[in-house]
């Protein structure tokens, strides 16, 4: 929570909310599963629930943690060009940093106030930046802090050490950009597996099944003597008929449909880890991208199985 920037709140407040909000959660779908299944499943969907609302109060925090850690790597190079230039103004080490505070850089801005009242408090500027660092999500702000705080005391030049530690970072930022634009290939081949190409197939293999089912079941009825009972053969007996005739127990469509919607869940929530993988280095900077990615999935599902049913609809008319 510290690195997220959640530092006004308790860490047991807010465990004590996500808690109390997760099992208010479970009850409501305890309650509200016989609604829209069977009532068999009431205590899994509850668990169920509850550990989706637990995972998304976790997810909250640790992409906060990112976003900001990438905030602030993406200006820090300009802070330190900013010491180094105040320092050759002749400025002491503290006041360079503390001059460094500006509205624009966002989130490094708070920080830089903190290590500088720190630092006035009495605390040694090379602890008040080793907090800095423990405060901040990043590998990249530990090395660069790491690298200022042997600077110091080993007596060096700070302007010069803080332009190449600068120069070194920005490098590194302009070799993650052209790593992401090399893998730029890969990301929309993922994008269309998951999103596109999935759904579709999936599409067109449900109601395949529910058609293969509606004729298996048709030719079972068909073969035996009509029945005077007003409700006729139900479709479990119709089923186990078939499955008698053709020596073979067929998996029911709506398993099928189950197993599809399961599968491009999946799909959606690893590709996105993935492309947060290739284009950050990160995997968890890509959860952000799985619930955009499900949605359209899924919405793509739903419609083009309602293309492909009114075109098979159409053929058979």
């Amino acid at each position: 929570m510290t690195e997220g920037g959640f530092e006004a709140i308790s860490a047991r407040a807010f465990l004590g909310f996500s808690v109390f909000a997760s099992v208010g959660i479970a009850w409501i779908a305890f309650f509200l599963a016989p609604f829209f299944t069977d009532a068999v499943w009431r205590i899994p969907l509850a668990l169920a629930a509850a550990a989706v609302s637990a995972v998304f109060f976790y997810l909250m925090v640790v992409m906060n943690a990112d976003t900001r850690a990438k905030k602030i790597e993406l200006v820090l190079p300009d802070v330190l060009q900013i010491i180094s230039a105040n320092i050759r103004a002749g400025m002491t080490l503290e006041n360079a940093i503390w001059s460094a505070a500006r509205p624009e850089f966002g989130p490094i801005r708070e920080e830089i106030k903190k290590v500088s009242a720190d630092t006035y408090g009495g605390k040694p500027i090379e602890k008040s930046l080793r907090d800095m660092s423990k405060r901040v999500k990043s590998e990249a702000v530990r090395r660069a802090i790491k690298l200022i705080n042997e600077g110091i005391r080993l007596g060096g030049e700070m302007a010069r050490l803080l332009d190449e530690v600068a120069a070194d970072l920005k490098s590194a930022q302009q070799l993650q950009r052209e790593i992401a634009t090399t893998t730029m290939m890969y990301t929309i081949f993922i994008v269309f597996a998951a999103v596109i190409a999935a759904p579709l197939l999936f599409s067109i293999s449900t109601q395949y099944a529910e058609l293969s089912e509606k004729t298996a079941l048709q030719q079972a009825k068909s073969s035996l003597p009509k029945i005077s009972s007003p409700g006729g053969i139900s479709a479990p007996a119709l089923s186990g008929l078939a499955t008698r005739f053709t020596g073979v127990k067929p998996i029911p469509s709506e398993d099928i449909k189950l197993f599809a919607l399961a599968s491009i869940f999946i799909t959606n929530l690893f590709a996105g880890l993935i492309l947060g993988l290739i284009r950050y280095g990160k995997a968890m900077r890509g959860v952000k991208y799985a619930p955009v990615f499900i949605f359209a999935s899924l919405a793509m599902f739903f419609v083009a199985r309602l293309m492909v049913g009114a075109l098979i609809v159409g053929v058979s008319a």
